[in-house]
């Protein structure tokens, strides 16, 4: 075997190595949920490493709080199960990446839900309630156009927008 044919074959073995190991990477960052329960045992909540909830569970101790007392609850308790994955994410990763770790969850955290800095300071938000639906209004008939189920005559002459027709209302199949 040609010295060029054995880099090629090291190369590849390599790269077989290196599949492997990204294959085995993404099932265990596939599998890592970060779970918490509040303090009073109230509410249980499990993340993904992004902060996606999963699962959020409440005991009949939660339905017993003030709904503020009840939102701190949850947010504090996502909070936590969220570090956990990310700590879990880092212990998984570190040791295949090495060094390049860091630029992993900088990328990683890139693209992953941060709540607002300053959150915990603030006092728990009262819920708005709803507006009002829109109210249904016809929208004004477009200028230059015929009006709705009236009969149409083409453009006699060239160069018009013959083909510009408002088929809002009605099928553009004739």
């Amino acid at each position: 075997m040609s010295s060029a044919q054995q880099r090629i074959q090291e190369m590849l073995a390599r790269f077989e190595e290196q599949a492997t190991a990204a294959a085995q990477l993404k099932d265990k960052m596939g599998a890592i949920r970060g779970e918490a329960r509040s303090q009073d045992g109230a509410v249980t909540v499990a993340v993904a490493p992004s902060g996606a909830v999963l699962d959020l569970r409440l005991s009949q101790q939660a339905m017993r709080q003030s709904h503020t007392a009840l939102q701190q609850a949850i947010m504090q308790t996502i909070r936590q199960a969220t570090q956990q994955a990310a700590e879990t994410m880092n212990a998984t990763v570190e040791p295949v990446l090495g060094d390049r770790a860091e630029q992993f969850r900088e990328a990683y955290n890139a693209h992953g839900a941060q709540p607002p800095a300053g959150l915990d300071d603030q006092p728990a938000a009262r819920p708005e309630p709803p507006a009002a639906p829109p109210r249904a209004e016809t929208p004004p008939a477009a200028p230059n156009r015929p009006a709705p189920n009236a009969p149409s005559t083409p453009p006699t002459r060239r160069g018009q927008d013959w083909d510009d027709e408002d088929f809002s209302r009605d099928s553009f199949l004739r």
